[in-house]
């Protein structure tokens, strides 16, 4: 066997540390409003070795971007199969597989109503995930393709007040909980760890928060948008 002082993917590696280290993400924070990317750092702090299990959408984004993974097989997603209603279940199924680990459904307020029935599941079954409502009363991913391409012509992505999702967990015997200010993120997540039963928040986002960066419809990679700088 030859021998070699470094593996193939070295270089590459170091490469995507720089870039890292010189364009690292950030965003603004908001005082009355709360950001998506504040939830998912904060869900992070409370519980480190936490299983995150993703629907389709901006959340799906925030969450890969701002969930610092330090094990494999933690994030479990449907990549860019676009499968809205993926998460739920596929939450039920980590947890019943790793019933000692945390396991966080981060959804938005359209994906979860693609499969908000399996609610009956975990509480028949006493399954606590614990699911995340990034609820901004859209379609956020959709909306924000028609805010920048689109002059923010909206066009059936508005689902404001289509259901009230604390009464909806509460009519299947789950816990339901509503956070609408920053200072009541933390604690609600560290309320739905400890209660060990299946526990739905309704965090209310800012609507009209976008993800970055993105890659235009029909753009290279190189024509990147970076929308926090402007770029």
């Amino acid at each position: 066997l030859k021998y070699v002082d470094k593996a193939p993917t070295d270089d590459w590696l170091e490469k995507i540390a720089h870039w890292k280290r010189s364009y690292p993400l950030y965003y603004v924070g908001g005082k009355e409003n709360i950001k998506p990317q504040y939830i998912i750092e904060q869900i992070h702090d409370a519980c480190k070795d936490a299983i995150i299990v993703t629907e389709v959408g901006q959340h799906q984004m925030w969450a890969a971007q701002y969930f610092r993974f330090s094990e494999p097989r933690t994030f479990i997603s449907s990549g860019g199969l676009g499968t809205m209603g993926f998460g739920f279940p596929a939450a039920i199924g980590a947890k019943i597989a790793k019933p000692d680990r945390v396991v966080f459904d981060i959804s938005g307020d359209g994906s979860f109503q693609m499969s908000s029935q399996e609610l009956a599941t975990v509480v028949q079954e006493n399954i606590p995930v614990i699911i995340a409502i990034f609820n901004n009363g859209y379609l956020g991913m959709v909306r924000q393709w028609q805010e920048l391409f689109f002059d923010k012509r909206y066009s059936y992505t508005c689902i404001r007040d289509s259901v009230d999702f604390v009464k909806l967990a509460e009519a299947y015997g789950a816990l339901g909980l509503r956070v609408k200010q920053p200072s009541e993120v933390r604690p609600a997540i560290e309320q739905a760890i400890a209660s060990g039963r299946p526990t739905l928040i309704d965090f209310w986002i800012e609507c009209e928060e976008n993800v970055s960066p993105m890659v235009p419809a029909g753009a290279a990679i190189n024509e990147i948008l970076d929308l926090e700088r402007k770029v």
